[in-house]
């Protein structure tokens, strides 16, 4: 099962992603991070280096991303497209832009070789939460129009767990760990990227594709999809992964 975690800098991601890896390895169950899972794959997960590690599953994701341009075209094009568009410096600008096809890679890498057991866990390297990289900026307004052409192109994973955060709870978070496309990181400046944050996530959970796999979890690990109970399979390994 691929599950991707997505929401807004700072909502939790990355801790509800350990969290979940825990849970597996208590109750038996094989639960990964996309970069651990690669790196297990290719037999070079006795990596130490942080840094090494992150340019070993960025080779591979890109080398994986080549073998599968021709699929891909029509949403690299639009990633291109948006990406020269985006305000910024052309540094930022590709940057943005390598950052969101650099996850076409891994999202296929998971696809072909994460079997049945295997639950991969994608937070910031998932594919959905490249609407992040590619819709929010500093100093600018996002067009959540374009959103739903993203997700049409876009290969969607079996879950989509959406972090629910208050904005002021991630306004305060932001403040304190800055981000690395806040270059000024007044108040003001602050509330406005959280603000496009919030705004381009919740326009992405209401496209009926992403509906359709989605589960929000709140700030009191609290899930909802919609429904009165979890009809999916999936979705209830899910629940039982985040309150184990």
């Amino acid at each position: 099962m691929h599950i991707e975690i997505i929401g807004s800098t700072s909502a939790g991601k990355t801790t509800l992603a350990n969290k979940m890896v825990s849970a597996g390895n208590i109750n038996g169950e094989v639960v990964v991070l996309s970069d651990d899972f690669i790196l297990e794959q290719l037999h070079i997960n006795w990596i130490e280096s942080g840094f090494l590690r992150r340019r070993s599953v960025e080779l591979v994701a890109f080398a994986t991303c080549l073998k599968r341009m021709t699929e891909y075209k029509e949403f690299i094009g639009f990633v291109l497209r948006e990406g020269k568009s985006s305000p910024g410096s052309w540094f930022y600008k590709i940057n943005r832009m390598r950052n969101v096809i650099r996850k076409i890679g891994i999202f296929e890498f998971i696809s072909q070789r994460a079997a049945g057991e295997h639950v991969v866990l994608a937070d910031n390297e998932g594919l959905l939460q490249g609407v992040h990289n590619l819709f929010v900026h500093q100093n600018y307004e996002s067009d959540v129009t374009k959103i739903s052409r993203y997700v049409d192109l876009a290969p969607l994973p079996d879950v989509v767990l959406f972090i629910q955060q208050d904005e002021d709870i991630l306004v305060s978070r932001t403040l304190k760990r800055g981000h690395a496309r806040i270059t000024r990181k007044s108040p003001e400046n602050v509330v406005h990227f959280v603000n496009q944050a919030v705004t381009v996530f919740n326009e992405l959970v209401s496209i009926p594709q992403i509906k359709e796999r989605l589960l929000i979890v709140d700030s009191g690990m609290n899930l909802s999809n919609g429904d009165d109970e979890f009809s999916s399979i999936d979705f209830n390994r899910v629940a039982n992964l985040i309150h184990s």
